[in-house]
C-alpha cells in the first residue's frame, strides 16, 4: 500500500476565530478551524452553518489547550452551548469535527469529566458530528484509554485526538491504539518526530483516516500584514483589506499546497499482504 502524497484527509486552518479572517477561509471553502469560547453571535448562527452546508469542513476546539497556558478555569456549559447551537444551525453535521472536553495532561481529569458529561457528548454523536477525543497521557496506554471512551460514549463512534508532541504521547504509546479515525492535534507540518508517531499508526490502522490542524495564520503575520497593506481600499460591505490579503495568501500558501511536500517525508504505511 502506496502512501498518498498528503496523509490528511483534511487539514484545518486553525486560529481563524476573528471575523476578517474567518471571511477569508470560508468564502474559498477551506477546511477551518475555530475555538469556541472566541466566536460572536453572528459566526455561530450565520457564518458557519452556512459554511458547512455548503460541504464546507470544520474543527471547532473547545480553547482546553489555551486555558491551560493561561492558568485559567473552562466554562465547559458556554463551549458546549456553542456546539449545540451549531449542531441545530446545519443539516450537514457531519462536516462538523468538535473536541470533546479534557484535562490538558490528566487523563485522569479527562475521564471524569468524560463520565459527567457523557450523555451530552451522546447527543452531539447522536446528531451526527464527529467527537474528536484527546487522548491525555497517564496511567492507562492510549489505546486503553480510548476503549474506556467507547464504553462511556456507548459507542465507537469517535475520533482518537492525538496530540502532535511527541512528548504528550510517543509513538509507542500511538501504536497501541486500535481505531479507524485519528485526528492529530496541533500540528498539519510533518516533522520527523510527527512523521514517526503517524507511521505507528498506520502500522496498526493501515486504512485510517487522518486529519490535522494548525494555526495557520501565526506563522503568516508579517506576510499578510505586507500584503494587505499593498491592496487598495475596498468599496465593498465588510471586505478589508486583511481578509483579502489573508485569500490571497492562502490560494498559493493553504495546507493543501503541502500536498506534494508529504511525498518525501519519511511516512510509511504497512505493505499490501492480499
Amino acid at each position: 500500500m502506496s502512501v498518498s502524497d498528503t496523509p490528511w484527509k483534511h487539514a484545518f486552518h486553525s486560529g481563524m476565530s476573528s471575523s476578517a479572517d474567518l471571511r477569508a477561509a470560508t468564502d474559498l471553502g477551506l477546511p477551518v478551524g475555530v475555538v469556541a469560547p472566541l466566536l460572536t453571535t453572528r459566526q455561530i448562527f450565520l457564518t458557519l452553518p452556512k459554511h458547512l452546508d455548503a460541504g464546507g469542513k470544520l474543527f471547532v476546539d473547545s480553547g482546553a489547550f489555551s486555558a491551560f497556558q493561561k492558568r485559567t478555569s473552562m466554562d465547559w456549559e458556554k463551549v458546549f452551548q456553542t456546539y449545540e447551537t451549531l449542531i441545530n444551525q446545519t443539516v450537514q453535521t457531519g462536516n462538523l469535527s468538535i473536541v470533546a472536553p479534557d484535562v490538558v495532561g490528566d487523563q485522569a481529569s479527562t475521564l471524569d469529566l468524560w463520565a459527567e458529561h457523557a450523555q451530552r457528548v451522546k447527543r452531539w454523536i447522536d446528531a451526527g458530528s464527529r467527537v474528536i477525543v484527546p487522548l491525555q497521557v497517564g496511567r492507562l496506554s492510549a489505546g486503553d484509554l480510548l476503549e474506556e471512551a467507547f464504553k462511556l460514549f456507548g459507542t465507537r463512534k469517535l475520533c482518537a485526538g492525538v496530540p502532535s508532541n511527541l512528548a504528550a504521547m510517543t509513538a509507542n504509546d500511538a501504536a497501541t491504539i486500535r481505531h479507524g479515525d485519528f485526528h492529530i492535534l496541533g500540528r498539519v507540518v510533518l516533522t520527523p518526530e510527527l512523521a514517526e508517531k503517524l507511521s505507528a499508526i498506520l502500522q496498526s490502522n493501515p486504512d485510517a483516516q487522518l486529519t490535522a490542524d494548525a494555526n495557520w495564520l501565526r506563522a503568516r503575520t508579517a506576510r499578510i500584514s505586507s500584503l494587505a497593506s499593498a491592496l487598495p481600499r475596498s468599496n465593498v460591505p465588510f471586505d478589508c483589506r486583511r481578509s483579502r490579503a489573508i485569500k490571497e495568501l492562502l490560494v498559493v500558501d493553504g495546507y493543501h499546497q503541502l500536498a506534494h511536500r508529504f511525498s518525501s517525508a519519511p511516512l510509511t504505511r504497512p505493505a499490501c499482504t492480499s
